[in-house]
C-alpha cells in the first residue's frame, strides 16, 4: 500500500515537474518595459545628458574590458565592468536619441535570450558567461545589467 502511494506521488511529481513552457519568450519587453510577470525589464532616465566612460567610472563602476563597435550600430565605445558586484555592459552613443533608436533593439533581444537563462547567451561580446536581465538607458548610454533594472537604476543616480 505504502508502495503505491510513493509511485502515485512520483508520477503527479513528475507530471507537474515536466512543463515545456519555454520562459525565454515570456520575459520580452512589452510597450510599458516590464515582462508578462510584472518586472521591469528597461528603464529610462537624464535624457537631456551626455555622459563619457569616466563618468560612469566616477559612479563607482569598474570597468574590466573595452571592445570593439562593430557589433553595434552607431556605439562610439563598449566596455564591460563591474557595479554593486553585477556584471554590467555600457554601451556609449553620441546622443540619447541614439541610445534609444539604435541600441533598444539590440538591448532587448539580449534581455529576451538570456533573462532567466543558465549556461549560455548574453551581450555581443560576453556570449557564455553573462546574463543580462535587465537595461537602461542613461542620457547617451545604454546600460545592460546583469540582474535587474535596479542596478541601472542605482548606477544612473550615482551618475554626476
Amino acid at each position: 500500500m505504502l508502495k503505491s502511494i510513493v509511485i502515485a506521488a512520483l508520477i503527479v511529481l513528475a507530471i507537474a515537474c515536466g512543463s515545456d513552457s519555454d520562459d525565454s519568450a515570456a520575459v520580452a519587453p512589452d510597450s510599458d518595459g516590464t515582462n508578462e510577470y510584472g518586472f521591469d525589464v528597461s528603464m529610462t532616465a537624464r535624457p537631456g545628458s551626455t555622459f563619457t566612460i569616466d563618468d560612469v567610472k566616477a559612479a563607482g563602476w569598474k570597468s574590466s574590458k573595452e571592445f570593439p563597435v562593430d557589433q553595434l550600430e552607431g556605439a562610439t565605445a563598449v566596455w564591460f565592468g563591474f557595479y554593486q558586484q553585477k556584471n554590467l555592459e555600457v554601451w556609449v552613443y553620441d546622443d540619447h536619441e541614439d541610445a534609444v533608436d539604435l541600441g533598444s533593439g539590440p538591448a532587448e533581444e539580449i534581455v529576451a535570450a538570456t533573462r532567466g537563462v543558465s549556461g549560455g547567451g548574453a551581450g555581443p561580446y560576453m556570449k557564455q558567461t553573462t546574463h543580462y536581465g535587465a537595461y537602461g538607458i542613461v542620457g547617451n548610454l545604454l546600460i545592460l545589467c546583469e540582474s535587474e533594472v535596479a542596478v541601472c537604476e542605482s548606477l544612473a543616480d550615482a551618475l554626476p
